[in-house]
């Protein structure tokens, strides 16, 4: 609070400075000085300094908040739209011009620099715009929509939640001589590992792909006393930005390191020259420019260092700063959404291996883009070559801006930003909408074209989801399954490294982006049926309503090979089923198996014992036979009460009644589809983790080798030695997790990463209710299958969320409460098809409730209660 205070004062103070001062629109950046911070802005601030200083700094000039008030001030209201059209006074539009003369290059990168945005006070990183390569005649607006930048809708609420008051804010604005350098990046004077170390990242061309976190960019470390390379960390850089925008990557200089070792010392002794300048460690945005370095920008770094890696704290907040200003860079001027849901259910968590395998193939190129493209949509370029998926402080996160782009490019398709910032459980499997607020003149010009491509798309997906089904199974699946136990009969141990590497391409090719797409068009037909039948029943009845009949509609539906496994591991508990025979056929299961570094079950059958161990406890005296046909009945009878009550509210209305018929019989079809398609698709996960398990073994990498990234295989054959740079990897992600992050992070609240979250305790929790029933019971809190006990019984399974492993919980179990998932997760299906009643998207519900807490879990109307027992 007296950090804020103190920043009011500052900007009160600065506007009566203005008043009684001549104001000076334009501050070369050879002009400036300290007393100038009101008038040019912490960006100004700095290039100024470093250019009086002597250092190599681009030349360039402000323009200043008085530039910015004088234009202003005649406006009723300041908002982006009137500062866009503004007409600047002939008097500043000179003075830019005759400002913008004096440079050389015939373009200029534009940056906004407000006058709060480097104070300590304040983080408004990625708050406001910047604009590279402008061109002169362009110059004006792109200073006016730096000015608007700080009217924008994200700007504003961020300024809201930091209780920042509107009154006596102002932008200055940087212009810049355009840097058309070779090499770019950012420099640690001090590593926050360690206090000798100085760490430098870079990449080709511009260093806006760095400093926004958009590609991996080349890593090193460098003895700040001797200028030695200590170590290097070169990536494959398929892409760079340039002046005309991101440009690929040629084949020769993807794996060539971007800085030569003298390079990295001149670099470091540079940057250890800034720091004496400074007189604290620094934080510096850099560039080569025919063979010179140049500084782009120089700011402190404010996390104390350690020398060592026992003071995690600090090593800690570095790393989240790191990922907010990453995260910052990433965001969007009308607010962007990242969503812990999806496939982050499954894999909330990833090692490197697995993240770099499985982001590309959520992305518009991967697997998943082309189950989209298959169906008829066109995914933008962004969702190509970024994909949907974000890595948040080492957890996965759903970009969601991104996520609407896998439909149609340039078709305005959006999340309302302040309706789930309102409620952030909305989040959870929202559903993108049009918003015409969001559209272009591309996308008017275009419109034609996007009808004639949904209306394609539309018949495209009624034509496939005809017959998809009978050619998954009769065609599709067992295709599949024979290739792959044809490979199970070679022995990798024969193999060779570079054979292994190969296999590992191979297989990594044939599951992911030849089979995963035709197996994710099955679950994609399922959502989109699944959506189509909530909709047609939300003619009638309400939404909770609507949603509570569907539940009841799709339950106990069969051909769920997850509820088969676990029927076959009941028959082994008997002693009908040999578990060496179980394992020919489930064994390339496993518990949290989207994580490439899990043991399948074949390679590890404890889990596998201890539920085998809890079945034999039940299964004396229980006539198994008997309870499945009692609960095959139930199912029955529940579904036709469903049929009956559908048919009461629909009465004579035979179109809506034909129209909810057909969606219902495609989501029956369909459903079972989604725990099928990854029974198949692990089948061939368990091949790729074969081949870099037998690399690891080879290397004695212990593990290590899920620490590395794909494109570092052929480096670890080559006989690079990457045991430092697995130590730091493995270093750095047990340091992300422990950054406290929520389920659903906004744009405009970044700094509430890492803040311990709210945790009060409630008598009710309100979450959406996914299979329907009323059971009570005692709460059994788990973050693992593995923490179950064999004599647990009758208990309400209390968890984050579900993949197959935990099937065999849900035998015993009376009800089901998770913090994350939808109507289609694992979990939702599982429960519906046991009957048991389960309620989803209860946040911090394994923090909420406690072990052996009494709970009722109503799945109809998506209520989780705490009971307490009368004396």
């Amino acid at each position: 609070m007296l950090q804020i205070c103190q920043l009011r004062l500052f900007l009160i103070a600065s506007t009566f400075q203005t008043q009684i001062r001549r104001m000076q629109f334009i501050k070369h950046f050879s002009e400036i000085d300290e007393t100038d911070l009101p008038y040019v802005g912490g960006k100004g601030l700095n290039l100024g300094k470093l250019t009086r200083a002597g250092f190599q700094v681009p030349q360039g000039f402000c323009v200043t908040t008085d530039a910015y008030r004088f234009s202003v001030q005649d406006l009723s209201e300041q908002n982006a739209s009137a500062i866009k059209e503004l007409v600047l006074s002939s008097e500043l539009v000179s003075e830019i011009r005759t400002a913008r003369e004096q440079l050389r290059t015939s373009t200029v990168a534009v940056r906004s620099s407000a006058t709060a945005e480097d104070l300590a006070e304040a983080s408004f990183a990625g708050q406001q715009d910047t604009f590279l390569n402008v061109e002169p005649d362009e110059l004006l607006d792109a200073l006016k929509a730096c000015w608007a930048s700080l009217w924008s809708e994200r700007a504003i609420v961020y300024r809201q939640t930091q209780g920042i008051a509107d009154e006596g804010l102002a932008m200055a604005v940087v212009i810049q001589e355009m840097c058309d350098s070779d090499v770019s990046g950012v420099l640690f004077t001090v590593s926050p590992f360690s206090a000798d170390v100085s760490i430098i990242e870079s990449n080709w061309g511009l260093g806006e792909s760095v400093v926004s976190g958009a590609i991996t960019p080349d890593s090193f470390h460098v003895s700040r006393e001797t200028g030695e390379v200590l170590k290097k960390n070169i990536a494959t850089k398929r892409e760079m930005v340039t002046a005309t925008g991101v440009s690929a990557v040629s084949s020769t200089d993807q794996d060539v390191p971007s800085l030569t070792d003298v390079q990295l010392t001149e670099l470091t002794q540079l940057g250890m020259q800034v720091e004496d300048f400074y007189g604290q460690s620094m934080d510096i945005e850099w560039a080569l420019v025919a063979e010179q370095f140049v500084l782009l920008q120089a700011r402190h770094i404010t996390t104390p260092v350690s020398s060592t890696l026992g003071t995690d704290k600090d090593s800690v907040e570095k790393l989240r700063q790191e990922e907010i200003r990453g995260l910052a860079g990433r965001a969007e001027a009308h607010g962007t959404v990242w969503c812990h849901h999806n496939i982050a259910e499954v894999l909330p968590a990833p090692l490197p291996m697995t993240w770099a395998i499985v982001k590309e193939f959520m992305s518009g190129t991967g697997g998943l883009g082309k189950a989209y493209r298959g169906l008829g949509f066109h995914p933008s370029k962004r969702a190509d070559d970024e994909g949907i998926l974000d890595l948040i402080c080492g957890r996965i996160y759903v970009n969601l801006n991104r996520e609407a782009e896998l439909h149609f490019d340039g078709f305005p398709f959006a999340h309302d930003f302040n309706a789930l910032k309102q409620n952030p459980q909305q989040a959870m499997y929202a559903q993108a909408v049009p918003d015409i607020t969001r559209s272009t003149a591309s996308f008017w010009l275009k419109l034609p074209l996007h009808v004639i491509r949904m209306s394609r798309a539309e018949i495209h997906l009624r034509k496939c989801r005809a017959d998809f089904d009978q050619r998954l199974t009769e065609n599709i699946f067992p295709a599949f399954q024979v290739e792959v136990e044809a490979e199970q009969k070679l022995t990798y141990a024969d193999l060779s490294d570079a054979e292994l590497v190969a296999k590992f391409q191979t297989w990594r090719a044939k599951t992911l982006d030849d089979f995963a797409p035709t197996a994710l068009t099955a679950t994609l037909l399922a959502g989109f049926s699944l959506q189509r039948l909530e909709a047609a029943l939300q003619k009638c009845l309400d939404e909770t309503a609507a949603k509570t009949l569907v539940s009841r509609l799709i339950s106990g539906l069969s051909g769920n090979l997850t509820v088969e496994t676990n029927e076959k591991l009941w028959q082994v508990a008997t002693g009908d089923l040999a578990l060496i025979d179980f394992l020919k056929d489930y064994g390339h299961r496993a518990v949290d198996e989207f994580e490439l570094a899990q043991p399948r079950w074949r390679e590890d059958t404890t889990y596998l014992e201890q539920v085998i161990a809890s079945f034999q406890q039940e299964a004396s005296g229980t006539n198994k036979q008997q309870e499945s046909v009692a609960h095959f009945t139930r199912q029955v009878e529940q579904r036709e009460s469903a049929e009956a009550e559908l048919s009461a509210v629909l009465g004579d209305k035979a179109n809506l009644w034909k129209q909810i018929e057909s969606e219902l019989d495609f989501t029956r079809r369909y459903m079972p589809f989604r725990e099928t398609a990854k029974f198949y698709l692990m089948l061939g996960y368990e091949q790729i983790r074969r081949a870099l398990l037998e690399l690891d073994n080879r290397h004695e990498l212990d593990g290590g080798v899920f620490y590395l990234m794909p494109d570092e295989l052929a480096q670890l054959i080559g006989g690079d030695d990457f045991t430092d740079i697995i130590a730091t990897r493995k270093i750095e992600r047990e340091l992300m997790l422990q950054i406290e992050v929520p389920d659903v992070i906004f744009s405009d609240a970044l700094e509430d990463m890492g803040k311990p979250m709210a945790m009060g305790a409630a008598e009710t929790y309100t979450g959406v209710g996914v299979s329907t029933g009323v059971a009570t019971g005692k709460a059994r809190v788990l973050l693992t299958p593995t923490d179950v006990e064999p004599s647990d019984r009758d208990y309400i399974l209390v968890c984050p969320s579900t993949d197959p492993a935990w099937t065999p919980l849900f035998l015993h179990a009376a009800g089901l409460v998770m913090e994350r998932g939808g109507l289609l997760s694992h979990g939702a299906v599982v429960a519906r098809e046991y009957g048991v009643p389960a309620v989803v998207n209860i946040p911090n519900a394994t923090r909420h409730i406690a072990d052996g807490q009494m709970l009722q879990v109503d799945g109809n109307q998506g209520i989780v209660s705490i009971c307490h027992e009368t004396s």
